[in-house]
């Protein structure tokens, strides 16, 4: 497509809510069924906007969809709930944690036109990973092989009082 996936957005309606997404971004939705690593399609589409044009629904749009990916499933942080009455002695607290699924919207599609998130780039090999590449294994023994030169090899120290420290008597 000629627009970049940051310029497109969709507003989807989900747990009684609607949020803004476009293809790329993460975003926490009330719980509902599924594993880490499902797919999901949210039809209930209000809007779309890509391509220079926007898409207003009454009160959906028919040939709109978004997809995503399920990352993970959690509970959001612990709240108080405290309820008090004075000069009753009536004192209550309960906590509570909110269930909810991060979701990662892959695609906004609309009709014959499909925006999806940029694919991200593979990290840059990291020091200890070359280092690792570096070594490599005796097949025969599984044990690593170090290349040192002759320069580089450590001199063995030797004790100048002419003996071993354990052969030493009393």
């Amino acid at each position: 497509m000629s627009t970049e996936p940051s310029d497109v957005y969709a507003v989807i309606r989900s747990g009684g809510k609607q949020y803004r997404v476009s293809p790329g971004q993460r975003l926490k939705l009330e719980r509902f069924d599924g594993e880490a690593g499902d797919r999901v399609t949210f039809s209930d589409v209000l809007l779309v906007s890509g391509g220079g044009e926007v898409a207003v629904g009454a009160p959906t749009v028919e040939s709109a969809s978004v997809t995503g990916e399920i990352v993970e499933q959690g509970r959001g942080r612990k709240i108080r709930v405290f309820k008090y009455k004075n000069k009753t002695r009536y004192r209550r607290l309960r906590g509570h944690r909110q269930l909810h699924t991060d979701v990662r919207v892959d695609e906004v599609s609309l009709g014959d036109q499909t925006w999806t998130a940029p694919v991200a780039e593979a990290p840059a090999a990291t020091a200890a990973e070359e280092v690792e590449e570096a070594v490599s294994l005796d097949e025969s023994t599984d044990e690593p092989i170090a290349e040192v030169e002759e320069d580089d090899a450590p001199e063995a120290s030797v004790d100048e009082s002419g003996g071993d420290a354990e052969d030493t008597e009393d």
